[in-house]
């Protein structure tokens, strides 16, 4: 109402003025100042005849409210308790009850503000089309309802209702806060604490330990028994976890700096969390929490919470945990499951190198021991072992080379899949073989990350050993009471571990020697090896562009290679291994677009764990060796994501 008697006064006097204005127009035009005049009555008149339906229909719809609302003699609006507000469909406050008032604390200039500006809320669409709504004022937190009123001729006014769900928010949270986790703690190297101390030392380590473990978790208000040796349970409720998460769970850090004596101990401890409801979910999720954390390397927590992981610490190099009586086991059992299959195929990682691919032909060979059809899926257009390939060309035959497009008709009911070098479906040659066939078996040596093959007849994970390569070199010796390896085999698998360890000097563990001695007693030629690696002149070159143009980012040589050109998967992973030698550099990382996807290859000596960088960016890969693929970006944001998960990676060290 005000806003029209406003209105209608506005146009009286503008009226009045143009009244004025042509009655002085009368005494210098006649004609002029009659129409003038007739014109601006005739304006009037019906000025006022608008402004009378206006009104009319003005009170007619104040009377509607009135009705829908009851705002009458009882202000039954006014007197409820739940907080009730109207609006406009702009979210212009016309009234509101006390009891609103009180709760958010306003007063009667609060009228003709916005309700998206009281609430701090950008939009009010939603809370107008009443899809259900929270807001959180002064402590206090509201489900909002609302009710739309038709006015006529399109016109609508909206009733809010807040009722107020603050007692039963701090319920919940309570409840949230009160859900148990179960923790597993194991001591990773016990077995390397016995060799390097006496008996009684030992007890005294493990004793010191454990008490560390039991004081760390009671400072968190957990309960902790010991339950075996070297092993304990943790019981933790969800809002002590969150407090070890935001303390970054220090007692990894504080086991593996404890020394005893004077000497450091080695110590570094796995801990497996497990979250769910249901105490016995959690307990199994635990459990395989506790295995992926070690199958990681150790030194490090992992939470599980329905099929998503999360990981803490990891730092440390991986522990080298097999012995010689295991792999004579796993020859055995490898050697059962390959008698009982009808034919075998071998594959490796997409853009297979020569640990991939060594360890397959390595692979071949042994599977060939039991007179079984053996092929190789690989694809050869999109390899970085070309070298080695047109060599298993040479020596053998090459129909025993299958393309992944091609390989499906070799399937059958009883076949064999050996994949080699990785636990990721995603990563292999033909993901879509890995579903239609029913016995997979996996041997791989990088650290376990989320997504791994499951249900498989055999499982051969070892993140202690320094390749693929070196593991199946192990097998080979346990396979049969005669040699299973010929001259090109070995050589085969030696180029192998020496890519791995780029020529012994990175994870090359006293296994990884002995495996290289007992291939070099089978005929494996280092020279040989050594000419696989040779690059032609323009790869050289290229490669020294790609160093050349690299940058330093918090210790870490960032280059990103603009141009795609034949072989830049090989020029790009070689560069990031020169990189490692420039002074002060402890990771590399270079960036590159291929078959129109950016691709980041990054390298470390290990003190910077590049694989929790990748696995970041949805990669993964070794400590020191480690890669990942983002998709359609350009280079200048995908250089960006990098320096930013760089920064994560420092903050949470």
């Amino acid at each position: 109402m005000k806003k029209l008697w406003k209105a209608y006064d506005i146009s009286l006097i503008s009226f009045a003025v143009s009244a004025l204005f042509f009655g002085a127009v009368l005494f210098y035009n006649r004609n002029v100042g009659v129409i003038g005049l007739t014109v601006v009555c005739a304006l009037m008149v019906g000025k006022i005849s608008y402004h009378s339906r206006k009104k009319a229909k003005l009170l007619s719809k104040i009377s509607t409210v009135y009705d829908e609302l009851n705002f009458g003699p009882g202000k039954a609006f006014d007197k409820l308790t739940v907080p009730c507000v109207v609006v406009e469909n702009d979210g212009t406050i016309i009234w509101f009850n006390s009891s609103f008032a009180n709760d958010f604390e306003i007063n009667k200039e609060t009228k003709d503000s916005k309700i998206q500006t009281l609430l701090k809320k950008e939009r009010i669409d939603d809370m107008l089309e009443g899809r259900g709504y929270s807001v959180n004022s002064h402590g206090h937190y509201f489900s909002v309802f609302t009710n739309e009123i038709d006015l006529g001729d399109g016109e609508f006014i909206y009733l809010i209702y807040f009722f107020n769900q603050t007692e039963l928010k701090e319920t919940e949270k309570k409840y949230l806060d009160s859900i148990p986790s179960v923790m597993l703690t194991v001591i990773d190297n016990a077995d390397e604490v016995y060799q390097n101390f006496k008996e009684s030392d030992c007890t005294s380590i493990f004793s010191y330990t454990e008490q560390m473990i039991d004081d760390w978790a009671s400072s968190y208000g957990c309960l902790c028994r010991k339950f075996s040796n070297a092993r304990m349970l943790i019981f933790a409720e969800e809002k002590n976890l969150k407090r070890m998460i935001n303390d970054k769970f220090s007692i990894l850090e504080d086991v593996r700096n404890f020394t005893y004596e004077g000497k450091s101990t080695e110590i570094s401890l796995s801990i497996g969390v497990g979250k769910s409801d249901n105490i016995i979910e959690a307990n199994s999720f635990a459990k395989q929490a506790l295995d992926m954390a070690q199958s990681r390397g150790g030194d490090q927590v992992a939470i599980k919470k329905d099929t998503e992981y999360k990981f803490f610490g990891g730092v440390s190099a991986g522990y080298e945990k097999r012995n010689k009586v295991r792999t004579r086991l796993i020859a055995k059992t490898m050697a059962e499951i390959i008698s009982d299959s009808d034919n075998v195929i071998i594959m490796g990682h997409r853009f297979s190198d020569f640990d991939s691919f060594g360890s397959s032909v390595g692979m071949l060979s042994i599977a060939e021991r039991f007179s079984k059809p053996v092929h190789i899926v690989i694809d050869e257009t999109n390899t970085l072992a070309g070298p080695l390939v047109n060599l298993f060309k040479e020596e053998n035959d090459a129909l025993k080379l299958v393309h992944p497009h091609k390989a499906e008709v070799l399937l059958t009911d009883n076949t064999l899949l050996i994949i080699t070098d990785t636990h990721k479906q995603a990563f292999t040659e033909s993901p879509v073989l890995v579903d239609k066939v029913k016995k997979v078996m996996v041997i791989d040596h990088h650290r376990k990350s989320v997504g791994f093959i499951e249900d498989t007849v055999m499982f051969y994970h070892l993140p202690g050993s320094s390749s693929a390569s070196e593991m199946v070199a192990e097998i080979a010796q346990y396979v049969d009471n005669e040699p299973v390896l010929d001259r090109f085999v070995s050589t085969a698998l030696l180029s192998g571990i020496m890519l791995d360890t780029r020529n012994f000097i990175l994870r090359a563990g006293v296994r990884t020697f002995e495996a290289a001695a007992y291939l070099r007693s089978r005929g494996a030629n280092t020279v040989e090896c050594k000419k696989l690696f040779s690059n032609n002149m323009g790869l050289f070159r290229n490669r020294n562009t790609v160093i050349d143009i690299a940058r330093e980012y918090r210790k870490c040589a960032i280059s990103v290679v603009e141009n795609e050109f034949d072989g830049i998967r090989l020029v790009t992973s070689q560069a990031a291994d020169e990189m490692l030698n420039i002074e002060g550099i402890k990771a590399s990382f270079v960036i590159f677009s291929q078959g129109g996807a950016i691709n980041i290859s990054a390298r470390s000596y290990g003190e910077i764990n590049v694989q929790l960088i990748m696995e970041n960016l949805g990669g993964g890969g070794h400590q020191t060796m480690s890669a990942c693929q983002l998709g359609d970006i350009s280079s200048d944001e995908a250089e960006k994501i990098l320096e930013n998960a760089i920064d994560e990676y420092y903050n949470n060290l």
